[in-house]
Parts: structure tokens; C-alpha cells; sequence
């Protein structure tokens, strides 16, 4: 599935395996970054979490990678649960009624605009939250981006399993013709 799929499909998982197309650095470092900014959106805080599922009838406990309150943060704190889909719109009306800039929805895929409208409300101080986290399982990446690792390592949640795919024959012709006769190459561990 695609990503522009998994972000329309109110049905999608929410455990996924990341897996960049591989046509070029750049590409999969783009797809990363836009993954990042449009799928792996924190849990609210555990506070925030709790007061939501008391309104909702749950005893749910909060995710564990739901961030803890703010050390220094006394007092309570405030946010608006956008319940439903958000359109931009709806977050613009959202935003002149001077409603909190933290917002919580249920799930990603109920946000029902893209990057340029993303991009207005971060610019206005809107942070997101999502009460149905997305778990990355596993990132499958080429060697290229294997070897890249410094430019997405912050890109991808703490601990995330990294599988490396085996090279096609395609880019083992391309790195030969890259390292010349005297350099033997080879593998190397992410």
C-alpha cells in the first residue's frame, strides 16, 4: 500500500512495516520525512489520555509511549479532541475560535488534507496527537539507504527493527563498476 493509500484508508493498521520504493536516495529519504510528518504522530500525554477516556467510557490505559506530563508543567493542560473528520476547514474555523493549538484526533486517516495545510497549521502553532498511535513493526530499506543511515536514523521511532532487502542484480553491477579493480567492497552492518 502506498503511502498516500494508508493516509486515506480510515480501515489501515495501525502497525506498520515502512518500505521506501529504493529508485533513489533521495526519494526514500523524501518518503521517510513525509512518513514521519503525516503518519507517526505521538499519543497524547498520559493526562490528556486519561481525562479522554473517562469522557469516552474506556479504562483504557494510556499507550506506553504516551509522553508523561512536562516536568515543570503544573496545572492543567489543554487541548481539543477533533472527533470525526477534520477538513481544512473545519481546522480553520478550529483556529480562529481560539481553541487550544494541541489537537487530538481518533486516528490519522481522519485528518482529510495534505502537506500545504499541515504545513499552515504548524506555521499557526498546531501541535497533533492521535489517540490510535501508528506502531512502525519494522523498516525494510536498500542497501543505499542502509548506507545513508545517519541522514534517517532520527526519522524513524526509537528501537524500530531495520531489515536490509538484498541488492538486485542491478545495483551489484552498479556498485562493481563504482569501486574499480583494486577495491574488493563488500557488505556492510547497519
Amino acid at each position: 500500500m502506498s503511502l498516500a493509500g494508508f493516509l486515506s484508508d480510515r480501515r489501515a493498521p495501525t502497525r506498520v512495516v515502512l518500505c521506501p520504493a529504493g529508485r533513489s536516495l533521495s526519494d526514500d529519504l523524501a518518503f521517510l520525512a513525509t512518513a514521519r510528518r503525516r503518519a507517526l504522530w505521538p499519543a497524547p500525554p498520559a493526562e490528556l489520555w486519561g481525562a479522554i477516556a473517562g469522557l469516552r467510557g474506556s479504562h483504557e490505559a494510556a499507550p506506553r509511549n504516551a509522553p508523561p506530563l512536562s516536568p515543570g508543567r503544573a496545572g492543567r493542560q489543554t487541548a481539543l479532541l477533533m472527533e470525526g473528520d477534520v477538513t481544512l476547514e473545519r481546522a480553520r474555523r478550529a483556529v480562529s475560535s481560539g481553541a487550544p493549538r494541541h489537537w487530538i484526533v481518533e486516528r490519522i486517516q481522519r485528518v482529510r488534507f495534505g502537506e500545504t495545510g499541515l504545513e499552515e497549521l504548524r506555521h499557526l502553532g498546531i501541535r497533533w496527537s492521535t489517540l490510535e498511535p501508528v506502531s512502525v513493526v519494522a523498516f525494510l530499506l536498500s542497501p543505499r539507504l542502509a548506507r545513508a543511515r545517519s541522514r534517517w536514523k532520527r526519522l524513524l521511532p526509537a528501537g524500530t527493527l531495520v531489515w536490509v532487502a538484498a541488492i538486485s542484480r542491478r545495483e551489484r553491477g552498479e556498485q562493481k563498476s563504482q569501486r574499480g579493480a583494486g577495491d574488493p567492497g563488500g557488505r556492510r552492518r547497519v
